[in-house]
């Protein structure tokens, strides 16, 4: 298991000199429309997930890329799958439990990266495989996520949902950020802010025996380098965009996924069920 990013960290652009992403104030939860009324929380649950206690999947597929001194810079695909699981507890809140299986792909091909060229120190560093979670959160009825400290490295974790609707047309935006302190001597600490934003349609909740609603999904974050790419003392931050679905059935994955996971996430994929546990 590598030292991964909510593990290393597990919100603004105004530090990309620094190479760290500032924190604001977490904005309210739910957008201003009055028809968010009308989006329960397990509406929600459906669209990001499952409200079952299934096994969901979300997978995004998108490209890195470095800022520096305004100029941008692509470096490698970040293609990540979030496996999750939802129950509904008392209090009308979910409990949540995720697990994300990530490769670093070349920009072109795909193929997984073993070692990597840094174009601006000219160095070749080994790429890790990214294996995080599971973890472990509760989704409040106000839609902040909750996690322990040990599970959010022992910082603040601001995590929360917000709804947007127009006509047929549905947004959740799942909003993530945090900064996190030096994990090493001479390393720098690594923030980042990460936006999730879900597409469903109104209509399909409506039919409230579906368990899952199909949902595309579209992906930007702002971070630190990450310790890994062995950066030195140059200044600048990374951004990923990436497009993708979440999926109720482990067969819906792309084909390049398919493939990845049957050479690299053996163990891990044939597995979720045990993984992906409860916290009682």
């Amino acid at each position: 298991m590598t030292l991964a990013r909510r593990t290393l960290l597990a919100g603004g652009l105004a530090a990309f000199a620094a190479g760290v992403v500032e924190t604001q104030t977490p904005p309210s939860p739910a957008h201003s429309d009055p028809a968010n009324s009308t989006v329960s929380l397990d509406d929600l649950i459906r669209i990001i997930g499952r409200n079952d206690g299934g096994v969901s999947i979300r997978w995004t597929d998108g490209i890195l890329t470095a800022h520096i001194d305004s100029v941008t810079t692509p470096l490698f695909r970040v293609m990540s799958q979030i496996f999750s699981r939802h129950r509904q507890r008392r209090d009308g809140g979910y409990d949540s439990v995720v697990f994300e299986l990530a490769y670093f792909a070349d920009l072109e091909t795909r193929e997984l990266l073993e070692n990597w060229r840094n174009p601006f120190t000219q160095s070749t560093v080994a790429v890790p495989k990214t294996v995080l979670g599971p973890t472990p959160y509760v989704i409040t009825p106000e839609r902040i996520a909750k996690r322990e400290l040990q599970y959010s490295g022992g910082v603040p974790f601001n995590h929360r949902f917000a709804i947007d609707r127009s006509a047929d047309d549905l947004w959740i935006t799942e909003m993530l950020d945090a900064v996190m302190p030096s994990p090493a001597p001479g390393v720098p600490g690594f923030g980042f802010h990460e936006n999730f934003v879900y597409q469903a349609s109104a209509a399909d909740l409506a039919d409230r025996s579906q368990t899952h609603v199909a949902a595309s999904v579209q992906k930007v974050n702002v971070l630190g380098w990450r310790p890994w790419m062995l950066m030195g003392n140059i200044k600048g931050t990374t951004m990923t965009r990436a497009y993708g679905r979440v999926i109720d059935d482990i067969r819906a994955l792309p084909e390049t996924f398919r493939r990845l996971n049957a050479v690299h996430g053996q163990g891990l994929i044939d597995q979720l069920d045990g993984v992906l546990r409860f916290i009682d």
